[in-house]
């Protein structure tokens, strides 16, 4: 699947397709570690996971999910995620909630479908032991695939069998047009800063200059980032060094130090105690 994140750090799905904007695939991670890097996008997103634990965060809210549990990502929710398994299998439902719109201006336009394309009603985003929504999540994920004549019609269905579930049983809050676009905004200004921590990881950043590209004090900077991230600016970067770190121990034959070197760290005991601390395992143990 072809993937992108724009300068924003908006996820760009080539796959989905502008005619019936849907896709489901089936992702699978072999290691513990990072299984998707913080993003948002505007389509609205289910995540059934089928097999092994992972930890979800969406706007700084961590989630331990494990098998037979949904994930739901509103539009515009910050949210990245990390595998507790050595092997993780999950289920990505993406589609635009603006295929439900049509020409007839009627109750359900105006009540239901109106609100959520516009982001006005928003769902809780861990969904657990709910059989019937589990079901009809299946029934979808095999419609799509079989691909049978009419099956278009069959995942436009299912979607709003879900879609009344969750506004029954998992409808947070209702947002005005104007706290939408504030948060917006806010998220518009933050993804900038979290690409370039992406692109410069190795690097000695200091809340200063993270702060000043992002035209802010450094105080509303480090509160405004842990609000929507859940992690200190030093957090999120130990984060991405350890992500990276875990790769490089499984992958090459580099030492301990010339891998902490690699990611930024200037000292290997520093290295090593952060990374048991957060990784639960020590550095060796994972060397190739």
């Amino acid at each position: 699947m072809k993937l992108a994140i724009d300068k924003n750090g908006r996820k760009c799905d080539f796959n989905i397709n502008k005619d019936f904007p849907v896709d489901i695939h089936r992702s699978e991670h072999y290691r513990q570690g990072t299984a998707f890097e913080c993003h948002w996008h505007e389509n609205f997103e289910i995540l059934y996971f089928e097999q092994g634990e992972a930890v979800i965060h969406c706007n700084s809210r961590p989630m331990h999910v494990g098998p037979g549990e949904l994930i739901v990502i509103n539009s515009n929710d910050l949210h990245y995620g990390e595998s507790l398994s050595n092997y993780l299998v999950y289920y990505v439902v993406e589609f635009n909630l603006s295929f439900l719109h049509s020409n007839q201006l009627d109750l359900c336009q105006i009540k239901y479908v109106a609100p959520l394309v516009n982001n006005r009603i928003l769902f809780r985003n861990q969904i657990e032991h709910n059989d019937e929504l589990l079901s009809e999540v299946r029934h979808l994920i095999a419609e799509y695939y079989r691909q049978d004549l009419g099956y278009e019609l069959a995942v436009k269905a299912y979607i709003y069998r879900i879609l009344v579930l969750l506004l029954r049983f998992y409808g947070e809050k209702t947002i005005s047009e104007t706290k939408k676009e504030r948060q917006r905004r806010t998220v518009d200004r933050l993804n900038p800063i979290l690409e370039y921590m992406e692109s410069h990881y190795t690097e000695q950043l200091s809340l200063g200059c993270l702060a000043q590209m992002a035209a802010m004090s450094p105080h509303y900077f480090c509160r405004l980032f842990k609000s929507l991230t859940g992690k200190s600016p030093t957090e999120y970067m130990n984060h991405l060094r350890l992500n990276k770190a875990t790769l490089l121990l499984r992958e090459t034959d580099l030492t301990i130090t010339e891998i902490a070197v690699a990611v930024g760290f200037n000292d290997s005991n520093y290295f090593s105690r952060l990374f048991k601390k957060y990784k639960h395992v020590a550095p060796s143990q994972l060397l190739k």
